[in-house]
């Protein structure tokens, strides 16, 4: 297999499906969000297709634009208590996915800077982290932007971090939302096609390559004689 590029700066990591296992109860995670802006008054059948985190800005937004500011800012705090306290509690139970860390530490010997790009929150992906034995140079997290992937933000800020370019650096992740924003913010792409995912999964995304596991993620950034 050619690597991507022939120089790379910097990789940055998805992290929960991508680096680190913890079967976060995402359902419950979006009927919690879902009630409190029911309790809130807000009509949900419009919010019904859309991400956690873009329900509770949705959510905030409409009651902002009612003018009913504290009602957003107490709707936003009870969300984003409500998600950390799920997160923290499958974060406990953290596994390393396969050749996780020697793909961390096999980058790492070429040069190559590390990053962690995930929309969790930072106690829980610290514990994940620490759980698994790996070490990143630099972990966003949701604390840290206000757009979350697939917006291009949270990479971007991850990339000016490590002082890393983006038309030099790599993005590897489990979900199409990887892919989206490591396209936005100018970087190659890979995306992980687990045996979960439909053969078609990344199809609209259009990632630069795909790999069935984090071995191919390896040959697809330098080049393995075995």
């Amino acid at each position: 297999m050619i690597p991507l590029l022939e120089t790379v700066d910097a990789v940055l990591f998805d992290l929960d499906g991508t680096l680190v296992e913890t079967n976060i109860d995402f359902p419950l995670m979006k009927r919690r969000v879902l009630d409190l802006a029911a309790e809130h008054g807000i009509k949900t059948d419009s919010l019904l297709s859309l991400d956690i985190l873009a329900i509770v800005e949705n959510a905030c937004g409409l009651l902002t634009s009612s003018g009913l500011h504290d009602s957003a800012a107490e709707l936003r705090a009870r969300a984003m208590s409500a998600l950390e306290e799920i997160e923290l509690r499958h974060a406990r139970d953290t596994r390393e996915i396969p050749f996780a860390r020697e793909l961390v530490c096999r980058l790492r010997a070429e040069g190559m800077k590390i990053g962690v790009v995930t929309r969790n929150c930072r106690a829980a992906s610290e514990t994940s982290l620490r759980i698994a034995g790996i070490s990143p140079d630099v972990l966003i997290c949701r604390e840290d932007s206000t757009r979350h992937k697939p917006h291009p933000d949270p990479l971007l800020a991850a990339l000016d971090a490590l002082g890393a370019r983006p038309h030099a650096s790599i993005m590897v992740g489990d979900h199409t939302m990887d892919i989206e924003a490591g396209r936005a913010a100018g970087l190659k792409t890979i995306a992980l096609l687990w045996e979960r995912h439909p053969h078609d999964f990344f199809d609209d995304a259009r990632p630069d390559r795909i790999a069935c596991d984090l071995s191919e993620v390896l040959g697809a950034i330098i080049r393995c004689d075995s």
